[in-house]
């Protein structure tokens, strides 16, 4: 059963990690997302692509609301444009945030796909969903520490300069 009917969350999983470990199985074991080909994809969802020029901001909740929200999950090594090419929906970069999970702690914009998801639902004010995710792995919580006071600030920017002028404030130089 999905968290909120009124979120669609939808995985493309390219087998690329630990099964065991991996976030968005788990996302789709409890639920709370399900799995999807990127030929199955209707309407125009949100994909969230670390090579799209535009951030995610507020200005995307109708979108994720009607059509949904599309992460990629594959490995950060093996990760470039060309996989994000004929996707079908509308292309957002996440603004910078410090991942939490214990693989790569600390290393601005490496997230996984739980935080990615996270944030996104976050930054777009589905904090309900938000607060249920961050309670699937004990180091959410770190992820939520890291970025709670940021999360926020990018949830409260009405355009995209705003944004990226938040993003300079807590920036001196974005990693992504």
């Amino acid at each position: 059963m999905l968290i909120d009917e009124r979120v669609k969350i939808m995985v493309i999983y390219f087998r690329e990690d630990d099964p065991k470990k991996n976030t968005s199985l788990k996302m789709i074991r409890y639920g709370i997302a399900y799995r999807i080909h990127p030929r199955k994809i209707r309407g125009y969802p949100v994909v969230l692509n670390p090579y799209a020029i535009n951030y995610l901001g507020r200005w995307c909740r109708e979108y994720i609301e009607k059509y949904g929200l599309v992460v990629l999950d594959a490995s950060w090594k093996k990760l470039s444009p060309t996989r994000f090419k004929g996707i079908r929906g509308k292309h957002y970069k996440l603004p910078p945030l410090l991942p939490g999970n214990p693989v790569n702690y600390g290393k601005p914009c490496i997230l996984s796909s739980i935080e990615a998801v996270a944030a996104s639902l976050y930054i777009t004010g589905f904090k309900n969903i938000y607060n249920k995710l961050i309670k699937l792995y004990k180091w959410m919580n770190t992820f939520h520490k890291l970025n709670q006071e940021i999360l926020e600030e990018y949830s409260k920017a009405e355009k995209q300069e705003e944004l990226e002028k938040t993003i300079k404030k807590y920036w001196e130089n974005p990693p992504c």
